[in-house]
């Protein structure tokens, strides 16, 4: 039997929640890099080819252990904060998968390049794919977690999002 996981209440848009399913793989790997090239840019702004540079190049994928879980977050962000598009027509010809993917990816494009010039989300990936042995995996992942919903302002209790008041 397979259990869903259901971040809220309304999260009923099983389109969409196929298509980042499908396209998990993938944007988990584009999260990874846009992770290496934001430490660059901040640590590393010439460029320069160095042994931990090399290191951490050849070892970035490791740290997708680390977003797997918060991968998942990041779409029951999205579906929740665009449960309104669940219904709507599609005027140009593409149906409800492929508006959903472009869209879904378009958007994490955007926030995971925002979330990966976050030092507190860099540093466990750092940690863990620079040494993975003796490190806390359980912690680095709640890291990334608290960083992701810090950065959206929300909270997360017994796996059921919601907003922080203002």
């Amino acid at each position: 039997m397979l259990i869903e996981e259901k971040y809220f209440p309304q999260d009923k848009n099983y389109l969409l929640k196929s298509v980042q399913a499908f396209s998990k793989e993938s944007l988990l790997n584009e999260w990874l890099k846009a992770i290496l090239r934001a430490y660059n840019l901040q640590h590393n702004p010439m460029g320069l080819e160095d042994d931990f540079m090399i290191e951490l190049k050849q070892k970035i994928t490791a740290g997708k252990v680390l977003l797997e879980d918060n991968y998942d977050i990041l779409a029951a962000i999205y579906r929740h904060d665009h449960a309104d598009n669940q219904l709507e027509i599609m005027w140009d010809g593409r149906t409800h998968m492929e508006a959903y993917d472009a869209d879904w990816k378009e958007m994490y494009a955007k926030w995971t390049l925002q979330l990966s010039l976050n030092k507190d989300l860099q540093r466990p990936i750092l940690k863990f794919v620079v040494s993975p042995d003796g490190v806390n995996h359980t912690f680095l992942k709640q890291s990334i977690r608290r960083s992701i919903l810090s950065h959206f302002n929300l909270r997360m209790r017994s796996q059921t999002l919601y907003r922080v008041s203002a």
